[in-house]
């Protein structure tokens, strides 16, 4: 993940059972996101290629929730990240659910491989851009359409859920130009948890993160058509 104007240049500053920090010396990146912190570090690795040592290094992040989960709601954060993964392969980073101690406290942590995140693809602002974009590079324009049938399945399916667009930067395209999804916790807003009770109050958070979502992926359908639209002028003979 790229650093953001937020980066202070700290280290972890928590305790992770599982984590030897001292070696990994993570360096803090965001805390910007709804429900994350997030640090990157790196693994060295050796390797043997033509009979010769060599070394490889691993990029990847940490991401600590900024509250403690269960093994249960771990268990079911897991399973919703392996449905976008199996649905969207490589637009969706590899990353590993832990359950482990956090300051002394049961929780989860997320491991995942680190994306450089170059342009962000879900920001209407950045409309004239994309499409530019787009054209000049058709793998993103794939990916982009793949991402956005997924989410009007899943938008209207028997149990209906909206893809997490709200977060800054969730969607993104990295600096190999490819489109990536970033958000790790809660990927998915179920309408049905609108009302927190049966008869309760409205949660009005939730439903404005919907409602923001919603209104990207609709941005998100929009400018796959225009782009289609503008890519295939420009391809045609003069």
């Amino acid at each position: 993940m790229q650093n953001n104007e937020n980066k202070d240049g700290g280290q972890i500053s928590v305790n992770i059972a599982c984590l030897d920090l001292k070696r990994l010396r993570p360096t803090l990146v965001s805390t910007i996101g709804s429900h994350c912190e997030v640090w990157r570090s790196n693994k060295r690795q050796g390797i043997e290629s033509n009979d010769e040592d060599g070394v490889i290094y691993t990029e990847f992040v940490i991401k600590r929730p900024f509250s403690d989960h269960s093994i249960s709601e771990a268990g079911l954060l897991a399973r919703h990240y392996r449905q976008l993964k199996e649905t969207l392969d490589e637009i969706i980073p590899d990353a590993l659910f832990v359950v482990s101690k956090i300051n002394g406290t049961p929780s989860v942590l997320v491991l995942a491989k680190a994306v450089n995140i170059w342009f962000n693809i879900a920001n209407q602002q950045n409309e004239e851009e994309a499409m530019k974009l787009l054209c000049r590079y058709p793998k993103a324009r794939i990916q982009l359409a793949r991402f956005v049938k997924a989410a009007q399945a899943w938008r209207n399916s028997d149990n209906p859920k909206m893809i997490d667009l709200f977060g800054i930067d969730n969607l993104i395209m990295d600096t190999n130009r490819e489109i990536r999804f970033l958000d790790s916790f809660f990927v998915f807003f179920f309408e049905d948890t609108f009302h927190i009770i049966d008869g309760g109050e409205e949660d009005s958070e939730l439903k404005d993160k919907v409602e923001l979502s919603e209104k990207r992926l609709r941005y998100l359908e929009h400018l796959l058509v225009m782009a289609k639209e503008i890519c295939d002028q420009h391809q045609q003979p003069d």
